[in-house]
């Protein structure tokens, strides 16, 4: 139990210590209006009055009062910035402690009364500004023990950080696992005030937490076409579900060398989704060339040549028709390459007949033979010329014109 003190004798330098640990603190009447604004259960003004317009508060009361606010208004910011500084994460032992004074300090702050008119005249004011004082320490300390931890947590840190950015459900107990080995592994390293000796703990910290990243994109990535995947009949469709499956194996491995190049796993997601999809594609073909095979052979070799025969129509190469199938596809790959580079030849006879048309012009206009600059050039120039001769015009005055 704290004894109580002289609070000059017990906390001979409590301004100078929160001087020197730069918080600027104000200790006007206003600042304990906000004081009690944040701690419900506070005295009001009336307190202070006698029924006039007049506080009564003695002189040093008013001292007593004025340092136990900016007490804890000291208490208040070093706590609001440990907050930012995630304290909790990176010196979770020292940070603990300080909540615990806070919560004290709270308690104590809420149950003060006037007493006697004058504020704080209780032996309460010289604990509050013991245990602020010792909360300041601690929050050092924290503050200190997160210089050396925050170094040896920064890849854990990060892997922290992703995997609370992925909503993937089912990990939670995992996760809490690996949050309580850290917060172990970060107290141990504030009990010792370094990291030696440590080494083998951070770095299956780092296997774990990446171990789990992995295994969540996983989830995240191979649910849908896994779920499809396994609707896949193996002894129907053997070639193209083994296709399928490598390509399933590949995007895995992909997503064990790195889970967050997006790009490349999204482009071989892709490219196994589109291998599971064609797969169930040429299983439905093949249930329907089996069910007519034996019966109807003739009728399945008519019905594809029959897709063949729409794209002979519409390329004009009817006479492919009585070709066989391979011979068909052939033949119409190369009727198709004959069309585009017929398509180019026109576009060049186009593009010829142009720039003759555009030389011609810039000849009457410049009387320059302009034929051996590309088309974009001859325009540009044809618009020079042409603004030139409108700007000449404009200055010939109009009787002359």
């Amino acid at each position: 139990m704290l004894t109580t003190l002289p609070i000059k004798r017990q906390l001979p330098s409590l301004r100078q210590l929160l001087k020197h640990r730069q918080v600027k603190l104000s200790i006007k009447l206003s600042s304990l209006i906000l004081v009690t604004s944040l701690f419900s259960g506070c005295v009001s003004l009336a307190d202070f009055t006698d029924g006039g317009d007049s506080f009564t508060m003695s002189a040093a009361a008013s001292e007593e009062m004025n340092a136990v606010n900016a007490a804890m208004n000291a208490v208040e910011i070093l706590y609001q910035r440990g907050n930012k500084q995630d304290l909790a994460y990176y010196a979770p032992n020292n940070f603990e402690l300080a909540l615990k004074k806070r919560e004290a300090l709270l308690s104590m702050y809420e149950d003060y009364t006037p007493n006697g008119g004058n504020w704080f005249s209780n032996s309460g004011s010289e604990e509050i500004e013991t245990e602020s004082a010792l909360f300041v320490q601690r929050m050092n300390k924290a503050f200190q023990a997160k210089l050396i931890t925050e170094p040896l947590l920064s890849i854990v840190r990060d892997h922290d950080e992703f995997i609370q950015s992925i909503d993937v459900d089912g990990f939670e107990a995992r996760f809490d696992k690996l949050r309580d080995s850290t917060t172990q592994f970060a107290g141990l390293i504030e009990s010792r005030g370094t990291g030696l000796g440590l080494e083998h703990q951070k770095i299956k910290l780092e296997r774990d937490y990446n171990s789990l990243e992995v295994d969540m994109i996983k989830r995240k990535v191979l649910r849908l076409p896994t779920s499809e995947f396994n609707l896949l009949d193996q002894e129907l469709v053997p070639e193209s579900y083994n296709k399928a499956l490598n390509g399933l194996y590949s995007l895995e491995r992909l997503i064990e060398k790195d889970p967050r190049d997006n790009t490349v796993i999204q482009q071989q997601l892709n490219a196994s989704y589109r291998q599971i999809k064609q797969a169930a594609s040429i299983a439905k073909e093949v249930v329907w060339v089996k069910s007519r095979i034996e019966t109807s052979a003739e009728r399945v070799v008519i019905n594809y040549r029959d897709h063949l025969n729409s794209l002979n129509s519409y390329l004009g190469t009817e006479e492919l028709t009585a070709l066989d199938f391979q011979s068909q596809v052939r033949g119409i790959k190369d009727a198709v390459a004959s069309k585009i580079s017929l398509h180019d030849k026109e576009k060049e006879l186009s593009d010829q007949h142009l720039r003759r048309q555009l030389a011609e012009l810039g000849r009457l206009l410049t009387g320059q033979d302009m034929s051996r600059y590309s088309i974009s050039q001859q325009v540009d120039n044809l618009i020079f010329a042409a603004r030139s001769l409108v700007d000449e015009s404009i200055d010939i005055p109009l009787a002359q014109r």
